[in-house]
């Protein structure tokens, strides 16, 4: 096996000592990686309620952007890594399982899944491209993808879980969910005023709650956007009404699953515009616009890395797959056991603001602007904010 070594000396490299995925190890008692240790989690467990509250998309760079005058960027908080890949299925993934991507195998917006024949979507749930073979239905394919078995069970708590209707009743919220009840909200302030009344119940309780809207905007407006900061700092105000209510038995915690970085369109590239690339591979690239996993044919594989140098050396790296697991990128055993597949052979990781993408039929390009998935500080590193209730 190759070594870490043989990565490039000067990419960063993800961290499982201040991420993610210590927080939920903190969180849920989990030691697959050391649970988060830092003076604002001090007494956590003794908190009659804990509010986890997730803000996709709002990493330091955004806060610092977008609202640095705010509420949540004057309260007390520390710097956290995302998971690698930076992104909301594989972080996500980690929050509610306790368990790194190494582990649940999530690793990005389309997965390579080689016992279900397909390319797939974990979130939503769907084929995103099949090479043989009849397509499976829904509950086969989740029953596939989704093996990590939620965190939201058990102990001495109750769970909540507060996600917006159209994804409360999905394949993956059913399944991550676990044993919590399902509150959806449709509107901030019926979610706030949920949260609010949660907090005032008399029981142990762990309520995680889920806001998507700042990460989808900026896909498609990026990250400096002005409604991207009309709504960060609309969100900022109810977190501050919230917090001014909660009794001195919650505990408030907001964190977010990545950050973003915004990608020029001329530097969004598609791999359809190098068919001989393309024609090199066994299937579609799968991963994230900032790191494509990939896998060349097998009369392909000598001559397929220097192709992709020549071709796109300037735009990003090419490793091997190997090299990258073997460094622990996606975090430490236990291991899932299709990690090493859907990994791929090489993983092509998006230098500075580049992007790639491949199209698997007809449809329009996409114009994404605002991007994660890589290495970069803008879309690892995420803000932890701890509140402590006064009342």
């Amino acid at each position: 096996m190759h070594t870490p070594a043989q990565l490039p000396a000067d990419l960063p490299r993800p961290d499982y000592q201040q991420s993610l995925a210590n927080l939920a190890a903190r969180l849920y008692g989990r030691h697959s990686v050391p649970p988060l240790q830092h003076a604002l989690l001090h007494g956590l467990e003794d908190a009659e309620t804990v509010i986890l509250l997730l803000i996709d998309g709002m990493g330091e760079a955004q806060l610092a952007a977008l609202a640095p005058d705010g509420w949540l960027a004057r309260q007390p908080r520390c710097t956290l890594q995302s998971v690698f890949p930076s992104t909301t299925t594989a972080a996500i993934s980690t929050l509610l399982t306790g368990a790194a991507p190494a582990e649940h195998g999530l690793l990005s917006w389309h997965v390579w899944a080689p016992e279900a024949g397909c390319i797939a979507t974990p979130l939503p749930l769907r084929e995103h491209w099949r090479g043989e073979g009849e397509a499976l239905s829904d509950e086969a394919l989740a029953t596939t993808l989704y093996r990590q078995p939620s965190a939201l069970a058990g102990g001495d708590r109750r769970h909540y879980v507060l996600q917006p209707e159209y994804i409360a009743d999905s394949h993956y919220s059913r399944h991550h969910g676990g044993e919590a009840e399902a509150l959806p909200w449709h509107g901030y302030d019926a979610l706030f005023a949920q949260l609010a009344a949660l907090a005032r119940q008399p029981a142990r309780k762990f309520v995680y709650a889920y806001i998507p809207d700042l990460d989808s905007l900026m896909h498609h407006k990026g990250t400096r956007h002005p409604k991207a900061q009309q709504l960060l700092q609309r969100i900022d105000g109810h977190c501050a009404a919230l917090a001014a209510t909660l009794p001195g038995t919650a505990r408030l915690l907001i964190t977010a699953d990545h950050g973003q970085l915004d990608i020029p369109p001329e530097k969004l590239l598609f791999l359809n515009d190098y068919p001989e690339l393309a024609a090199m591979l066994t299937r579609p690239l799968w991963g994230e616009p900032r790191v494509a996993f990939c896998a060349p044919r097998p009369e392909c594989a000598e001559a397929f890395p220097a192709a992709v140098e020549a071709a796109l050396g300037h735009a990003l790296w090419v490793l091997k797959a190997e090299d990258v697991l073997a460094a622990g990128w996606f975090g430490p055993a236990p291991l899932h056991p299709q990690l090493a597949a859907r990994a791929g052979d090489y993983v092509l990781l998006l230098k500075d603001d580049w992007g790639l993408l491949q199209m698997v039929d007809d449809s329009e390009r996409p114009r994404l602007i605002g991007n994660h998935g890589g290495l970069s500080a803008a879309e690892m590193q995420v803000p932890l904010i701890v509140c402590h209730g006064q009342g």
